[in-house]
């Protein structure tokens, strides 16, 4: 089940994540991100193409207009130079000339005419016109109008040119992306790139355009002349393209039938490339991406006043080629309004727009404009990305989960430029390895801390049953594990020592499971008592217990607590007791004083644990409960200024193994809470014991028996007078004024139980 949920988790992770960089995309934003950004680390990890070869730019710069003795302004230079360089051009036989210049106010008319003649008598020239927005301002009712109008050149000169076109780009926030195709706003006309395109397509080979239009749509080619002259001379060839467009539009199969009957045509490999850009055109949007070729002067230019000369330096330079004409981009700064690419953006160089339009010509040419991944593959690779990515993470572990990532990620870029490079297609770079990557290593590195930080707390949980929580967190923050034998501190506290009657008859008679069971039912009786008073279990073999109340100073109500403790367990033992066959007296004994806690152990192997004399004397202490028949004993260092509870002194004591004496008392219950009879028994053993101490062995012995007629089952004092009666003829019948009569374990053991 928790597989299941983990999954669903990791699944819908992963789906959003995809969902969000999917929508990033669709914004402007995403927009910016992956063309500014993206788009610009697949150009600069490319690099410069080789010029193509295809197009050609003879440009208009300062240089030549100084060598010519021309004026600054270009639109002043006298139009016969133009009709002398489509002369010199046409001597080399170009395919196309197009003129990124506008013609738009009459000249001299003898000039004017002589460049209408030129350009009709090539039957290859295209135009530049431009495109005008006009805004009517709202009256009345209506809103403001919006409306475009075509700013047409000089009709002698339309009129002689195959066609004109407007350069129309997208706005941009920096650098030039696109290029227009159609202008739908402006009626479907098609743009500057797309007319020279279509017209250098048609006289590369009209022939077997008609021969492909004869098989998909008859009716079309039957409107068509035979030959590209007679179409040049006849028609308006931009109508004619426009048509075309139309009608494969409105055929989609038609475009399928045109595919595969290039496939099948057994043409000459130039005329398959230009067909198959044709073709690829056919099926593209309004708008195409620009493959930029390289920095500012990538693509072949050659200055106006060369290209004059160019006949008598290299005759075949122009030959069969498009011929780009237009301003550069430093003649006039202020007209040509400098473009910035991905390549001349860094080093602050501008690009003319001439260049920009011979740009998109050579991509339409070449069939390398770049291919963005429509809505729905981005959507797909982009979960597909974030699921990868998510699996990884989810199978490996957390280091190797990072290793991964960036992997993945150099895999993602190696592919992206591959598909970049080969096929001219764009792949979303910047939000699945700037964003969704980095996402999803925020998310495994939040998983991979909450998953630490509830190892940490259920390690923390877990070492909190065997040592107190304050030491587990102290010991998780030491600097190193050398320190472990070092860890400890010098307190002042209670130590309570326990032992449960009747466990060793029991582990005789049970087995193990069932003794554990009821042993750690047992201890679930006890601990809580000393949790509740703020003490710590230090340690735990079999049926003892010892647990601590310690402090690095003094502290009077750790002794208040672990009498209270004290007298708690005692009576949740006889609850405990009444609640179960197997009876489990507990005797208690406790003492205070200093010791030193913290670890004890070596090499690889520590316990947290008390050290120093107050342990032994609280077992001792313990232990002398079963001679006194007591539960409950406590030094007399414990109850020291303490009077909130009701004790008996029991007598100064040399416990076994010790050398100084130590005066103990039975700890009987708060002071609030004892009941009536243990203040005559109270006052009777005090008087009884006062004889005893002062050395008084008959009149003591006369005491005790005379209590033990009122109170038979009193423990102490069936010891003192079991005492007195075996070791009346050892006893000295003097006493020291100096020292109270004080008793020695350890010689009376063996007699007690004789």
């Amino acid at each position: 089940m928790n597989v299941c949920i983990k999954t669903s988790k990791a699944c819908l992770s992963a789906v959003l994540i995809g969902i969000v960089g999917v929508v990033l995309g669709l914004t402007k934003m995403g927009t910016y991100f992956e063309e500014d950004l993206g788009l610009a680390w697949l150009f600069n990890l490319r690099g410069s193409l080789t010029s193509p070869k295809d197009v050609i730019i003879v440009n208009i710069d300062k240089s030549s207009g100084e060598i010519l003795h021309l004026p600054e302004d270009p639109e002043k230079w006298p139009r016969s130079y133009y009709t002398q360089l489509i002369e010199k051009l046409n001597g080399q036989n170009p395919d196309i000339i197009a003129f990124n210049i506008y013609f738009g106010e009459d000249r001299d008319s003898e000039n004017d005419a002589m460049l209408a003649k030129a350009m009709a008598k090539g039957k290859n020239i295209i135009l530049s016109n431009y495109l005008k927005q006009y805004i009517v301002p709202p009256a009345g009712l209506f809103n403001e109008f919006r409306y475009e109008r075509i700013i047409a050149p000089i009709s002698i000169l339309e009129n002689a040119a195959l066609g004109a076109s407007p350069f129309l780009l997208p706005k941009t926030s920096s650098t030039v992306k696109q290029f227009w195709t159609y202008k739908k706003s402006a009626g479907g006309i098609p743009t500057f790139p797309v007319t020279v395109f279509q017209c250098y397509i048609f006289k590369k080979a009209y022939p077997e355009i008609l021969q492909l239009l004869r098989k998909i749509d008859p009716g079309l080619e039957s409107i068509l002349p035979a030959t590209f002259d007679q179409l040049a001379m006849e028609f308006n060839v931009i109508e004619i393209t426009q048509k075309i467009k139309t009608a494969f539009a409105a055929k989609t199969e038609s475009l399928t039938q045109l595919g595969n009957l290039l496939t099948e045509a057994s043409y000459s490999p130039e005329k398959t490339r230009l067909l198959q850009s044709w073709f690829s055109f056919l099926k593209a949007s309004d708008s195409l991406y620009f493959n930029h070729y390289g920095k500012v002067g990538t693509i072949t230019t050659i200055p106006f006043y060369q290209a004059l000369v160019i006949d008598i330096t290299n005759p075949k330079l122009f030959s069969n080629k498009v011929v780009l004409v237009g301003y550069s981009e430093n003649i006039e700064p202020e007209k040509n309004q400098g473009l910035y690419t991905d390549f001349s953006i860094e080093n602050g160089e501008t690009a003319s727009s001439t260049e920009i339009a011979a740009t998109a010509i050579a991509n339409l040419i070449d069939n390398s404009w770049l291919r963005a991944l429509q809505l729905q593959d981005q959507f797909l690779l982009l979960l597909a990305w974030s699921f990868l990515l998510h699996s990884f993470c989810r199978l490996l572990s957390y280091r190797l989960a990072i290793s991964a990532i960036i992997a993945l990620s150099v895999s993602y870029l190696a592919f992206a430029y591959f598909r970049f490079t080969t096929a001219y297609v764009w792949i979303p770079l910047f939000i699945p390895i700037m964003l969704q990557a980095p996402f999803v290593l925020i998310v495994i590195t939040v998983a991979h801390f909450k998953k630490n930080k509830q190892a940490h707390q259920n390690m923390h949980k877990a070492f909190s049953f065997y040592l107190p929580d304050a030491v587990v967190s102290k010991i998780a923050h030491q600097p190193g594990l050398d320190a472990m034998n070092h860890y400890g501190e010098l307190m002042h506290g209670v130590c309570m020592a326990t032992d449960a009657g009747q466990y060793t008859t029991l582990s005789e008679t049970m087995d193990p499971l069932t003794l554990n069971n009821l042993m750690n039912r047992y201890y679930g009786v006890m601990f809580p008592q000393v949790k509740n008073y703020n003490g710590i279990i230090s340690d735990v073999i079999g049926d003892a217990m010892l647990a601590l109340w310690a402090s690095p100073l003094p502290d009077r109500q750790y002794r208040i607590n672990a009498c209270h403790a004290a007298l708690e367990i005692k009576t949740a033992i006889d609850r405990f007791n009444r609640s179960q066959p197997h009876q489990l007296t507990t005797r208690m004994g406790l003492h205070y004083g200093e010791m030193r806690l913290g670890n004890v152990g070596a090499m690889d192997h520590f316990e947290y644990r008390a050290v120093g004399d107050i342990v032994n004397t609280a077992t001792r202490i313990e232990g002398l409960n079963k001679l006194l028949g007591t539960q409950t004993l406590v030094s007399a260092s414990v109850i020291e200024g303490l009077d909130d509870f009701f004790t008996r002194e029991m007598g100064v004591f040399i416990l076994k193994g010790k050398t100084l004496p130590v005066a103990i008392f039975e700890l009987i219950a708060p002071i609030d809470r004892i009941e009536p009879y243990w203040l005559p028994l109270k006052a009777a053993f005090t008087k009884a014991l006062k004889l005893f101490q002062s050395y008084q062995w008959p009149k003591a012995l006369e005491a005790f028996l005379d209590i033990a007629n009122d109170y038979p089952d009193d423990g102490p004092t069936r010891f003192y007078i079991s005492y007195l009666n075996q070791q009346v003829s050892s006893l000295p019948e003097k006493h020291c004024s100096e020292q109270a009569a004080l008793i020695e374990i350890g010689n009376i053991t063996h007699l007690l139980h004789s």
